[in-house]
């Protein structure tokens, strides 16, 4: 046990606009948030427990610590009633506006003000941005390790912590040195419910409130002063799903065809490009990072390579891929499939997998090396991480969870991305800092199968040793859960009761997918708690999401936007999911389901 001395924890946290009171104007189509309340990032209440669950365990202290508005102190009592300790309020005009270079920094100043801890925890992601950037940052800035996608903490002693980290593909059991930064999962615990004896305490205790001079934090570093990246513009999100709505009697048999092909579009390779006048003349390359585990890449690698050659063409630049590792000589092979005019591959020697420091090192060195114009990452979990040490490393911007990019005349890149599930678009500039940085949400483009170039730069980086001690790696089978699924069966309010919940059981069945269930009925107890699918359940990406009697609350529209196709069925022709899906059935899900079911088994399946 961890006890020649007690653990301090901080655990950092956000206020995001409940998804519950967030509504559509029916005129702009924006966010209406004027007086709608704010809430504890839903992920960052699983960084709060496993907080006072270590504190319990091994004795300590747990420290709450958040950046925001004088309001932002009801989150922190809240956090309080739920276990911990004490809590700190940055709270200044001048830091508004903050990205998350600027926000990273001003925690790591007042965390320096307030004093140092041996774990650091903060959720996986803020739900309203998806940035997934704000830990592995502030541990750039605090210069300790971090290690994300933490699913489980099993040990902390003689200065040391062992965490299981769950990415898309594999699970990893790490032992790392303390102080390290953790970020934790949804599935990692379930926070607890303070009881009225907590309340009423947290209600009389003392926030401590600090400005940007308290915590001495230099004026060109913080809120929108501070902050490499600016959006330029808010807009209502363009119509990308034209929804395409049925209400025959044979409605099994259309929403076959549908489905047969939705999977088949979703897996499609193409074949054929037009390359576009050029519009900006960059002075350094565009840069795609290929994301891979030993030699097999994830397939958004190969997705965003090819926005990246139509960027690159725009820019009048070379196409370049990087790829960090040592015997990777196939993943280089196959980048000249996808239309790369050259690509670096960063040497370290023994390392072919994934480690945050050994890949950061090698990655910033050959960027600091070749001054790139732009470096697109897929939206990995490995690669979100590594994008958001390296922005540090090389002191530059990184605009997250993009979905689309223009190339201005004036401006260089417009990179646009989503909020609050699409929404609201975003778009962001990066005016004077290089490289852009950003990283690209899958399964918003495909693969384009291109001859390129056959140029490779070979760079050796010497990386003596890591903080990490990867003790295990293995590859995930895939399990029953929705984050994982390809496709996912939604059950919503028009199901009537939870013995009815087994005829999407049944849909999911033949259909090898999952069931996942509106926060409704998950409210009410009707299925698991993991299995609620939205802003505050799970946000799912799967290749095919089909509701049943799902209405299309905001906060569940959130949870499904990474969808690649959406259908739904509804009574309601007015219900707001069929301006949210791809193909949509008005009728009765208790006469169409079935009826699907019929001609899937009679089909024998639904193999594209």
């Amino acid at each position: 046990m961890y006890r020649e001395k007690m653990v301090r924890i901080i655990v950092s946290i956000k206020q995001v606009p409940d998804a519950d009171d967030l509504r559509i104007d029916p005129v702009t189509n924006n966010l209406v948030r004027e007086g709608v309340p704010s809430v504890i990032n839903p992920p960052d209440l699983h960084a709060i427990e496993e907080g006072v669950r270590l504190k319990e365990r091994y004795g300590g202290k747990v420290t709450v610590l958040t950046m925001g508005p004088p309001q932002a102190e009801a989150s922190l009592k809240e956090a309080i009633a739920m276990g911990a300790d004490e809590a700190y309020l940055i709270t200044d005009r001048a830091m508004a506006g903050a990205d998350t270079w600027a926000t990273s920094y001003t925690l790591f100043r007042a965390i320096e003000k307030i004093g140092k801890a041996d774990i650091y925890l903060f959720g996986r992601r803020a739900v309203d941005g998806e940035t997934e950037q704000v830990g592995p940052q502030t541990a750039k800035w605090l210069g300790i390790p971090v290690v994300g996608y933490v699913s489980e903490i099993r040990e902390v002693s003689d200065g040391k912590a062992t965490v299981v980290r769950t990415t898309e593909e594999e699970q990893e059991v790490v032992e790392t040195p303390l102080p390290s930064v953790f970020t934790v999962m949804e599935t990692i615990n379930k926070p607890r419910q303070p009881t009225i004896d907590d309340l009423i305490r947290a209600k009389w205790a003392k926030v401590v409130k600090l400005t940007k001079d308290d915590i001495r934090a230099e004026p060109d570093k913080v809120g929108l002063a501070g902050s490499p990246t600016r959006v330029i513009k808010v807009s209502p999100p363009p119509k990308t799903r034209n929804a395409e709505l049925y209400r025959g009697n044979d409605a099994g048999e259309w929403l076959y065809g549908k489905i047969v092909k939705s999977l088949n579009e979703v897996n499609e390779v193409k074949y054929e490009y037009t390359r576009p006048a050029p519009k900006y003349k960059a002075k350094g390359e565009v840069w795609v990072y290929i994301d891979h585990l030993g030699e097999e890449v994830n397939r958004v690698s190969w997705e965003i390579a090819s926005e990246g050659r139509r960027i690159a063409d725009s820019m009048d630049v070379k196409l370049a891929g990087v790829t960090v590792g040592d015997d990777v000589e196939g993943v280089v092979r196959q980048a000249f499939e996808f239309g790369f005019d050259k690509v670096y591959h960063v040497k370290v020697t023994g390392y072919d997998y994934y480690v945050n420091d050994v890949y950061t090192k090698a990655l910033s060195n050959v960027i600091k090396k070749y001054r790139p114009e732009v470096v697109l990452f897929p939206g990995t979990k490995n690669s979100r991480e590594l994008a958001s040490t390296v922005a540090i490393e090389v002191d530059t911007g990184l605009i997250a969870d993009c979905v689309d990019f223009q190339v201005d005349e004036k401006v260089g890149l417009l990179s646009i991305r989503p909020d609050f599930g699409g929404k609201e678009m975003s778009t962001i500039i990066c005016p004077n800092r290089r490289p852009i940085m950003v990283t690209v949400r899958g399964g918003v483009f495909y693969p384009t199968r291109l001859k390129g170039g056959d140029e490779v730069v070979v760079e050796k980086v010497d990386v003596q040793g890591s903080w990490y001690n990867v003790k295990s790696r293995s590859k995930l089978e895939r399990h029953n859960l929705l984050a994982e699924a390809d496709i996912v069966v939604g059950v919503g309010r028009g199901i009537k009761s939870p013995e009815n919940i087994k005829l999407a059981e049944e849909l999911a069945g033949v259909l090898h997918g999952v069931v996942g269930v509106s926060k409704p009925l998950a409210d009410m107890g009707w299925y698991p708690k993991d299995r609620q699918i939205g802003q505050t359940g799970t946000s799912i990406r799967p290749k095919l999401y089909i509701a049943l009697g799902i209405s299309g609350a905001v906060q569940h529209l959130v949870g499904i936007s990474g969808a690649r196709r959406v259908i739904a069925v509804n009574i309601d022709p007015e219900a707001q999911i069929f301006k949210n899906c791809d193909y949509g059935v008005v009728g009765d899900i208790f006469e169409v389901v079935p009826d699907l079911i019929r001609v899937i088994k009679e089909r024998g399946g639904v193999t594209p």
